[in-house]
């Protein structure tokens, strides 16, 4: 009698180590963290029309910070949003983050060809800040349903520090 229940709470063990998954979702940086990338948190409930969200800062060098935030939708959408929140701090382990500036630009159905967006982007450079800082960018990508409700995705990049002085990439950083 003991050995069987000794077999049945095995088993159930063995299930139970066996049913359980882990997820995990990261930032994605590259090189030797002259830009951060961000893609939207994949353990978000699925959206219906929403389907992915893209940020990314890159440090360009003498001054220049490189910036990309985009959105795709699994169904065509009459209007999106992308609003990108620049912000820094000092130092890379300690202080607060401090917002900078915050770019909005909107997208609409009427400036597409089949009058539907499926994918929208933006892609700039500023080089009107301060180097020796270190620089992030939280975004928030927004689509209107047809119905007239929103669906939105959330991504952050981690801090580039913004250099005076030329940064200098490999081949394969540059394509």
């Amino acid at each position: 009698m003991k050995r069987r229940i000794l077999k049945v709470i095995s088993l159930v063990l063995a299930l139970m180590i066996i049913g359980v998954n882990s997820a995990f979702a990261a930032t994605i940086t590259t090189g030797n963290q002259t830009s951060s990338r961000s893609e939207d948190n994949p353990i978000q409930p699925r959206s219906s029309y929403l389907g992915s969200a893209i940020s990314e800062i890159t440090n360009e060098g003498e001054g220049v910070l490189g910036i990309y935030a985009d959105f795709r939708s699994y169904v065509g959408v009459e209007w999106g949003q992308i609003t990108i929140k620049l912000q820094r701090k000092k130092s890379a382990g300690t202080g607060t983050w401090s917002p900078v500036k915050t770019y909005t630009f909107e997208f609409n159905g009427d400036d597409y060809s089949d009058g539907k967006i499926t994918y929208a982007y933006v892609e700039f450079e500023e080089d009107n800040y301060a180097a020796d800082y270190y620089y992030r960018l939280t975004c928030t990508h927004k689509v209107r349903t047809p119905s007239g409700s929103y669906e939105s995705k959330l991504t952050q990049t981690d801090g580039v520090l913004l250099t005076s002085y030329p940064v200098f990439r490999s081949a394969d950083e540059e394509e």
